[in-house]
């Protein structure tokens, strides 16, 4: 029975942590000497804590600060009130703030509209990027060409004109590439902004 006092006035104190007030003296006072019922372990997330919780009067009592400890939440007393904030919480309230900071260019927009430019994007971008495919084929086909009529002046003449063409182009469809996808990221992190306002304000309004 000494054993499973000092058990539970251990966990109680684990509650109460590093305060020295008497908010819980009484709780504590009524509840010496009676009888365990009964001893269970505790798992979070299925990770077994290295306390284990007992059961007083029908009560089962839980070392919370092995829990928010597990949990990552942050534990403290204030006065006759014990607060515990999870750090998804934290996590909420700041991508709360991010979304409120959004000011890039699509600011304002909404998001059909959004989906819709980003749909077109993502078209110029895949037929360019057949496009620059073809234009890459032309030009080793255009080597191998040079290969072969290495001797004739006009051929390779003509073959170096289009080469030169054949470049230019590739290198315009590589810009529009990088450009577009460049719209692509801004659109996307517009798009996320606003579905993430839209979830947070179910939670916050």
């Amino acid at each position: 029975m000494k054993k499973w006092s000092y058990l539970l006035i251990g966990l109680l104190i684990g509650v109460v942590f590093a305060t020295t007030g008497n908010a819980f003296a009484d709780q504590i006072k009524s509840m010496v000497g009676q009888t365990v019922a009964g001893e269970y372990s505790v798992k979070v997330n299925g990770n077994s804590l290295s306390e284990n919780a007992i059961v007083v009067d029908g009560k089962a009592h839980v070392p919370l600060r092995a829990v928010t400890d597990s949990l990552g939440a942050s534990l403290k007393v204030d006065g006759k009130t014990i607060q515990i904030e999870s750090s998804d919480n934290s996590s909420s309230k700041q991508t709360n703030t991010e979304v409120k900071t959004y000011s890039g260019k699509y600011q304002g927009w909404p998001v059909s509209k959004l989906e819709e430019r980003k749909s077109e994007l993502e078209k110029f971008v895949s037929d360019t990027e057949k496009d620059k495919e073809n234009l890459q084929k032309s030009l080793e086909k255009y080597n191998k060409l040079r290969e072969e009529y290495s001797g004739n002046k006009k051929m390779l003449d003509n073959l170096d004109s289009e080469t030169k063409g054949t470049e230019e182009v590739l290198q315009e469809a590589e810009t529009n590439i990088a450009k577009y996808k460049t719209e692509l990221e801004e659109i996307n992190k517009a798009i996320a902004s606003l579905k993430l306002k839209s979830v947070v304000s179910q939670y916050y309004t």
